[in-house]
Parts: C-alpha cells; structure tokens; sequence
C-alpha cells in the first residue's frame, strides 16, 4: 500500500483530496477558456467589473471561487457548465455511505 492510499483511508483527508482536485480542474477549465477565447485576466475583470487582482487571487487559488462566481465568468465568457458526478467506488471492505459517515461523525 503506497503513503497516499494509506493516508486516502482518513476520511478527512480524502474529503480534503477530492475537494482540491475539484477547484484544481474547474480552475484549469477556466484558464483554458480564456486562452481559447484569447481573453486577458485583465479584459475577464473588465467584463465582470472587478479588479485584475481579483482575477488573478481567483485564478491562483488565492480566493475562494464560489458556484456564483464560476457562473459569471463562464457566462461572460458565452460559457455555461453541465455537472456530471461520477460514484466513487468504494474500497473493499468499505461502503461509500460508511465512508462519508464516519467524515461527517469527525
């Protein structure tokens, strides 16, 4: 058994692992976009009235992106998103509903 599949058997922990891939691929999903649609940081701030600091602490992971935030720009960018969850299969031995109830019992 490797360190990260000894350490994903805490239920923190891999609640905090998912969490990070989450923002990690709707932040590199954002920066694509705009490298696609040849939009700066600067003219993405100047759609979304907000300054090019605010931008770029967004897009470094310096700031909290909320669901409402993630909307905007895709939607300045002609952009919407259609979630798609995928069930993680659980490891023998563990259900997924043991998994999440012990993370919530913590």
């Amino acid at each position: 058994m490797s360190l990260l599949e000894k350490y994903m058997e805490d239920p923190e922990v891999a609640r905090l692992v998912v969490q990070g891939e989450l923002i990690m691929e709707v932040t590199e999903t954002l920066c694509e976009l705009l490298e696609k649609e040849g939009v700066s940081r600067k003219e993405l701030a100047d759609r979304l009235g907000k300054s090019k600091g605010f931008v770029s602490q967004l897009l470094n992971g310096g700031r909290n992106l909320t669901l409402r935030t993630v909307a905007d720009i895709l939607h300045v960018l002609g952009y919407k998103v259609t979630l798609t969850p995928h069930k993680i299969e659980p490891k023998e031995g563990r259900s997924a509903l043991s998994s999440r109830k012990g993370a919530h019992a913590a």
